[in-house]
C-alpha cells in the first residue's frame, strides 16, 4: 500500500499519477508495464515512485484496489429503483449497475480483467483484497435483508455471500462468452438483461423442480 510520502501528497497529484499509473498497467500486462513510462509521462523523478511505493507490485497492488474501489462507489452512487425496493431486486439492478460501472470506468475495468486473469506469483493476494472489499458490501447487504425479513433469518450470511460473489464474479466473463466483447450499448441489450432476469430467478427460487 501507499507510503506516507504518497498519501500526504495533495490530492490532485495523487489523481495526476494515477491517471498515468492505471493506463499502463491496464494497457500492458503486468512484466511489460513500465515504471520509466509511468514517471515520465508524470513528469516525475523515477525515485519518487519507490519513495510512494515500496517496488512495482506494491503499486500494482494499490492500483487493483482503487479500481475495485472505483467501481464500487459508482455502484453505491447509481440511483436505486425504489427506496423500498426488496434485497432481489437490488441485486437485480447491482447486475445493470456494474455493467455500467465498466463502461464509465473502462481503464480500472481493464486493469481489474488484466489483474484478475493474469497468471501473477502474487495472484492469491490480489484476490484476497478484492475478497475483502466485496464480502464487507454482500454481508451487509444480506444482513440487511434478513433483518427487514426478506431473506431466511437462518441463513448463513458467509455461505450466501459466497454464493452471490462467485456468481457476479462470473458474470462479466460468461457476458462476454455468450455475446462477444463488451460494447457500450450492452446495459441497453435485452439479451443482456435476460441473463440477469435468468439470474435473478434462480437465485430465488433454487434449481429444483
Amino acid at each position: 500500500m501507499p507510503k506516507p510520502t504518497f498519501l500526504n501528497l495533495p490530492r490532485e497529484k495523487q489523481n495526476a499519477f494515477l491517471e498515468v499509473a492505471l493506463p499502463e498497467f491496464a494497457d500492458n500486462d503486468y512484466n511489460s508495464a513500465s515504471v520509466s513510462r509511468i514517471v515520465e509521462r508524470a513528469g516525475i523523478a523515477k525515485g519518487s515512485v519507490y519513495q510512494y511505493f515500496e517496488d512495482k507490485q506494491d503499486l500494482f497492488m494499490y492500483l487493483v484496489e482503487v479500481s475495485n474501489q472505483s467501481m464500487l462507489e459508482f455502484v453505491k452512487q447509481t440511483p436505486p429503483p425504489a427506496p423500498s425496493a426488496d434485497f432481489f431486486t437490488m441485486l437485480r439492478w447491482q447486475m445493470s449497475a456494474t455493467i455500467q460501472a465498466s463502461l464509465k470506468h473502462p481503464v480500472h475495468a481493464k486493469l481489474l480483467r488484466r489483474a484478475y486473469s493474469a497468471p501473477l506469483p502474487f495472484q492469491d493476494a490480489i484476490f484476497e483484497n478484492a475478497r475483502r472489499i466485496r464480502e464487507e458490501h454482500f454481508q451487509a447487504m444480506i444482513q440487511q435483508a434478513q433483518a427487514s425479513g426478506q431473506l431466511a433469518p437462518g441463513l448463513d450470511v458467509q455461505v450466501a455471500s459466497f454464493m452471490v460473489q462467485g456468481m457476479l464474479n462470473e458474470l462479466g466473463p460468461f457476458l462476454q462468452s455468450r455475446f462477444g466483447e463488451q460494447t457500450d450499448d450492452w446495459a441497453q441489450r435485452p439479451e443482456v438483461h435476460a441473463v440477469f432476469d435468468q439470474v435473478i430467478t434462480i437465485l430465488k427460487n433454487g434449481l429444483g423442480k
